[in-house]
């Protein structure tokens, strides 16, 4: 899902490009806690603290999904967030 709005708690996060990738195993519905990650690349510099974050992600389709993740690289412009939790609002075959 490429991902056109996104907020990590409670800031809007200016995306200058961004993706949600899910893997859901077989004989599964969904993805398990761990089995998504969200690639971001900022407008301009932007600090995220290190640990768990609050994502909510919105896709130019207007989908919207949101899930606990794991910051778990960042370089101030590109940034790595690892599911953590349930991913809510996905389903599979969409964005």
């Amino acid at each position: 899902m490429l991902v056109e709005r996104m907020s990590v708690g409670d800031d809007d996060v200016p995306v200058h490009y961004a993706d949600l990738f899910v893997v859901v195993r077989e004989g599964e519905t969904g993805p398990g806690p761990n089995d998504w990650e969200v690639t971001l690349r900022t407008t301009g510099p932007r600090h995220l603290r290190p640990g768990e974050h609050d994502l909510r992600l919105e896709a130019a389709d207007g989908s919207l999904v949101r899930g606990r993740a794991l910051l778990r690289y960042s370089d101030g412009s590109r940034h790595l967030f690892r599911g953590d939790g349930e991913l809510i609002g996905f389903v599979e075959g969409e964005g």
